[in-house]
């Protein structure tokens, strides 16, 4: 009954190191960059063989097997050595392990008979011992300290306890003359052999998981200052920007008062100065204009990005006729009352249709047919934009209200690719849509919710 159990002891041992070697390998599969998995899978591939090669000792020439069997249990403890110092991020070093491989292992082919199972014993528990006690004091030394590395050093140190217990048991009474499988003090440790080797499947498991986890930090820790160093670049950028426009505008200033007070004198001044006179006018009104223009991006970008708005109610249809007369273009109300109240910001709402009616004062080849219509619903206000200008390709619809895009091979209107795009972003801060179409000239349609169904 006692060699019935010993061999069914055996026999699960050999079961629970296969699994643990197919576990250890499909992890390794799943995540092959983590380094140790590689080497962990070898020594769980090596105790598996060096188990079932214990297993097969009665049927196979029994020299073949303690050979096998202890190189294999040998290896398998060299590669976790391996893996553990790669886990803790320090190179691979064979140099023990190959001396003590070297010097023991050919110790087994001096000790090949029954009679000598007691000195094999001691020899494969010395072995075992060394390789797990440097196993173990890696994984304690490892300055990261997780609980993974520390429970499964205690494991390998618990290994090297075991081995060391053997020792002692085997000098203080010799087995003599029997078969290894006949030895029925090795039920104990053919136990142990089968909880450590699920220890330390999960110990490998568990260890990778820490040390993802630990990467999955630090990245994100980096992620977290690029993005702050971003963010602060970004803000001086602009504080420099607006600051720069903003000295920029004194001295244009000047230039274009002096140049208007020059050409209010009472004599006039020869034709040519006259001429250059009206440049520096023109030129200190245009640099002027994309000074104003600059500062104006960066304010209505920090009030849409910052969700700054000011709502409150607001007469569409009075600010359209407005606009329309300062633009000098033609309004047409179709909607039923002369009150078109929607609720938004009182800044942006008039930027918004500003910004499209100079798109169309831009592109119209008649000014005269530009015309701004108003139309009402019971829960929409609809305003339509309309130019007799050359239209914009149907694949272009979309990606003209991206930030910084210009229409391919539109040299004619200088601009920074803003204005659509916030125009946009200014129609979806206050609830509604826009769309373009193109149909014998350009039609922009704005649809915003009336202020009942706000």
């Amino acid at each position: 009954m006692v060699l019935a159990d010993l061999r069914t002891l055996v026999l699960l041992l050999a079961v629970t190191s296969f699994v643990s070697a197919i576990a250890l390998y499909l992890f390794y599969r799943l995540l092959p960059e983590v380094p140790g998995l590689k080497q962990a899978a070898i020594a769980g591939a090596c105790q598996s063989i060096a188990s079932i090669f214990l297993v097969s000792r009665d049927f196979i020439d029994p020299m073949l097997s303690i050979l096998v069997s202890n190189a294999a249990y040998f290896l398998a403890s060299a590669f976790y050595y391996q893996a553990v110092r790669l886990f803790c991020d320090l190179a691979m070093a064979w140099r023990w392990p190959v001396i003590i491989l070297g010097t023991l292992y050919p110790l087994f082919i001096l000790f090949p008979g029954n009679e000598n199972l007691g000195e094999r014993i001691i020899i494969s528990s010395i072995g075992l011992a060394c390789l797990s006690l440097m196993t173990s004091w890696v994984l304690w030394q490892d300055k990261a300290r997780l609980p993974g590395r520390r429970g499964l050093a205690i494991t390998f140190g618990v290994i090297a306890l075991i081995c060391g217990t053997r020792i002692l048991s085997i000098l203080i009474e010799p087995i003599g003359s029997m078969s290894f499988l006949d030895f029925n003090r090795s039920s104990m440790i053919f136990i142990w052999g089968i909880v450590t080797s699920i220890a330390v499947t999960v110990g490998v498991i568990v260890m990778t998981s820490e040390r993802l986890r630990e990467q999955l930090k630090i990245q994100l820790r980096e992620v977290t200052v690029a993005h702050d160093v971003a963010n602060n670049a970004l803000r001086e950028q602009k504080n420099f920007l607006a600051m720069l426009s903003h000295e920029f505008k004194t001295p244009l200033s000047i230039i274009k008062a002096n140049a208007d007070a020059v050409t209010t004198i009472d004599n006039p001044p020869a034709s040519f100065i006259k001429e250059s006179l009206e440049r520096i006018q023109q030129t200190s009104m245009r640099l002027n204009g994309l000074v104003d223009g600059c500062l104006n991006d960066q304010w209505i970008s920090h009030t849409i990005e910052n969700n700054e708005l000011s709502m409150r109610k607001l007469n569409l249809a009075e600010m359209l006729r407005e606009l329309c007369h300062e633009y000098d273009i033609r309004f047409i109300n179709h909607s039923s009352a002369d009150t078109a109240q929607v609720k938004g910001d009182r800044n942006l709402i008039p930027i918004l249709f500003s910004s499209l009616f100079d798109n169309a004062r831009k592109y119209a080849h008649h000014h005269d047919t530009i015309e701004v219509r108003l139309l009402q619903t019971a829960d929409t206000i609809t305003v339509q934009i309309y130019d007799d200008g050359p239209g914009i390709a149907e694949q272009e619809h979309e990606r003209i209200f991206d930030k910084y895009y210009r229409v391919p091979g539109e040299t004619r209107q200088h601009g920074s690719g803003l204005g659509l795009f916030f125009v946009k972003r200014i129609v979806e801060q206050h609830g509604g849509m826009i769309n373009v179409e193109c149909r014998q000239g350009t039609t922009f349609t704005v649809m915003l919710p009336a202020l009942g169904d706000y």
